[in-house]
């Protein structure tokens, strides 16, 4: 096991590289630059917009640029005062030493201290997302597989295409539109409530000073983006715990336990299921990873305060070190969670060996 692990650090490290290289090379392709972002003043002279374009030295080759943003430049002579003679040692540090530049939309903020901002609120909205999406979704499928054939496994299986075809924007915006306008003015019309939305619209609390209240107190504001991301998760989980259900009642396990006379309900959720959830912690360790990486779209909709809010932000101003730091976390967790999956994989499954 502990040799399977350092196994596949080890051909983590190239498959990290590679995806920041391809990053780093699209971003260099993208309309627009950093000069034309940073020197947005019709006042600037052509000279100055030179010297800020030798300072972040977009005129480099694609492979200096790269490696200047990965390794640092403190290790190479730079022209300090532009005037195209080098005169002393880089202040970049580069990625592999935490250094991701200073933002161009936040002025002179470090991109890590702005994901450290918004890390919690992107935690909070994903674990409630993950718990329901998860709970629901094994709840869902082993009933499917208890009444396979009847109308709740084929109900399940209408509610499982809807809620995996449906867009996620698409399904955030219904809901958005049902409960803040069409279910109001019904209840308007007979006389219940004001015509007001009944759910917040929004954002993660109310604008007080101080912060946002303790969780229990703001629950009402998590209805909607855990309700629109948890779908498709609970669709998708209750699949593959049917079909991980109906494949273990089928072993001669579960079929002698039938045959010594133990109750249905005790072969079903003690020896069946336990089994049956083992194949389902390969999708955990990315799930759970997911905690951090957000979602872009859900926090869009809903103005959530997090990580992908401030990606989405990032990536209509072309704020370059904010993207990049945020594509690197974002590789690292998704290796991170694979070898994760591999991991729980074998730990509840004794049979696997690595």
């Amino acid at each position: 096991m502990q040799q399977y692990i350092v196994r596949r650090l080890l051909q983590a490290i190239p498959t990290l590289f590679g995806i920041t290289l391809v990053v780093y090379f699209i971003m260099l392709l993208a309309p627009g630059d950093p000069v034309s972002i940073l020197a947005f003043d019709p006042t600037l002279r052509q000279d100055e917009r030179e010297r800020l374009a030798m300072r972040l030295g977009v005129n480099d080759p694609f492979f200096v640029q790269y490696l200047r943003w990965l390794v640092g430049d403190d290790w190479m002579m730079v022209d300090s005062n532009y005037d195209g003679e080098l005169d002393a040692w880089g202040d970049n540090y580069g990625i592999l030493r935490g250094d991701f530049g200073s933002s161009f939309k936040f002025r002179g903020s470090n991109p890590l201290t702005l994901i450290g901002e918004r890390l919690g609120a992107t935690i909070e909205l994903n674990l409630f997302v993950l718990v329901f999406g998860l709970s629901g979704g094994l709840l869902v499928g082993v009933l499917a597989a208890v009444y396979r054939g009847r109308t709740f496994d084929r109900l399940t299986r209408i509610f499982a295409v809807l809620g995996v075809s449906v867009p996620v924007f698409f399904l955030g915006y219904l809901l958005l539109l049902f409960f803040g306008i069409f279910l109001p003015r019904f209840l308007e019309g007979y006389g219940i409530g004001t015509g007001r939305p009944i759910l917040p619209m929004g954002g993660r609390c109310p604008p007080i000073r101080g912060g946002c209240p303790d969780i229990v107190e703001r629950l009402h504001y998590l209805i909607l983006p855990v309700a629109t991301s948890a779908l498709g998760g609970i669709a998708g989980w209750s699949r593959f715990m049917r079909a991980s259900m109906l494949d273990t009642i089928n072993s001669d396990y579960v079929r002698t336990a039938f045959a010594k006379g133990l109750p249905t309900r005790l072969v079903w959720y003690r020896h069946a299921f336990r089994n049956a959830i083992s194949p389902m912690t390969v999708f955990l360790g990315p799930a759970f990873l997911s905690l951090i990486g957000g979602s872009v779209v859900i926090e869009r909709i809903f103005t959530w305060p997090g990580v992908g809010l401030l990606l989405f932000d990032a990536l209509l101003s072309r704020d370059y070190p904010v993207i990049m730091a945020s594509v690197v976390i974002g590789s690292v967790l998704a290796i991170a969670g694979l070898l994760l999956s591999d991991i729980l994989h074998a730990l509840f499954d004794p049979r696997i060996r690595y």
